[in-house]
């Protein structure tokens, strides 16, 4: 775990753990799915074995966050993808209504 630094912008701050924890997490399964073999999993979605053996190396984190603190955590996350969306779909149509002029 991250030292537990006091930040001015809270939400800065988590905008870098985010993207920095995201990246280091699309990037490791990315390559351990490139490197299994086509039969590691025999019956069973590779993606779906790697992702409970992930929730199992996070599980003793989350248990001792409390379901409640997992739960709002998952919920500001999803606020967080919507925003993100919204935001680049505005931009998207700005940037569209501009070049039209």
């Amino acid at each position: 775990m991250r030292g537990m630094t006091t930040y001015a912008d809270p939400t800065r701050a988590l905008v870098e753990e985010t993207v920095r924890t995201g990246l280091m997490i699309t990037g490791l399964l990315d390559d351990l799915l490139q490197e299994l073999p086509d039969d590691a999993f025999p019956g069973e979605s590779p993606v779906d074995v790697l992702l409970e053996m992930l929730s199992g190396t996070i599980r003793p984190a989350t248990k001792a966050a409390g379901d409640e603190i997992v739960c709002e955590l998952t919920a500001l996350l999803g606020a967080l993808s919507d925003r993100i969306m919204t935001d680049l779909r505005a931009a998207a149509v700005a940037a569209r209504a501009r070049a039209r002029s």
